[in-house]
């Protein structure tokens, strides 16, 4: 959920939108007013600029993702399940603000490189934590990753690349690989 309120929400809702499905030349003011069903003073009420606009999506990620680092501390199946088998979701609102924090960044924007990084090291602290290895942290981590990636290609149906039970496989692979210390 957007940790903003309102209409705050639904102009940095419309902004993440646009960024993921149009890129930053897609996403002005007058597009996310219009996609938020506001004039784009009623935009710019909430948001002064798009270097506003961008600024709070940094923000938004920040606070998603420490909220999500905190769910994967707690959740009672663990931080690798919990980590691994959220890597398949694709359509979650955390995944639109970090495909749109990564498509800024792949323009040389060293802040959103920097605000992806710092995310990257919430998710990997509560990784070590649970699993009190670093390296078999980072080998999670980046299976996550690995597993996200291969979502967001959006295989076709009948291709046996990715499914549930090879999620349920690579977890119980990671969660042994922690016993054998």
């Amino acid at each position: 959920m957007i940790t903003v309120d309102g209409q705050a929400a639904r102009v940095l809702t419309a902004y993440t939108d646009l960024v993921v499905e149009r890129g930053l030349h897609g996403a002005t003011l007058e597009a996310v007013a219009r996609r938020a069903g506001l004039s784009k003073s009623g935009a710019l009420h909430h948001f002064a600029s798009v270097g506003a606009l961008r600024s709070a999506l940094f923000v938004e990620l920040a606070a998603q993702s420490a909220r999500d680092a905190e769910a994967m501390r707690a959740a009672p199946e663990g931080a690798v399940r919990y980590y691994v088998a959220s890597s398949l979701d694709r359509d979650s609102e955390l995944e639109r603000v970090i495909e749109a924090v990564y498509r800024i960044a792949q323009t040389g924007d060293e802040t959103a490189l920097a605000a992806l990084r710092e995310s990257r090291v919430a998710w990997l602290d509560a990784l070590v934590a649970e699993t009190g290895d670093s390296a078999l942290a980072r080998l999670v981590l980046f299976a996550g990753d690995g597993m996200n990636h291969n979502a967001l290609m959006s295989l076709a149906d009948g291709e046996d690349v990715l499914d549930r039970e090879h999620v349920e496989a690579l977890i119980a692979a990671l969660e042994g690989l922690g016993t054998k210390r």
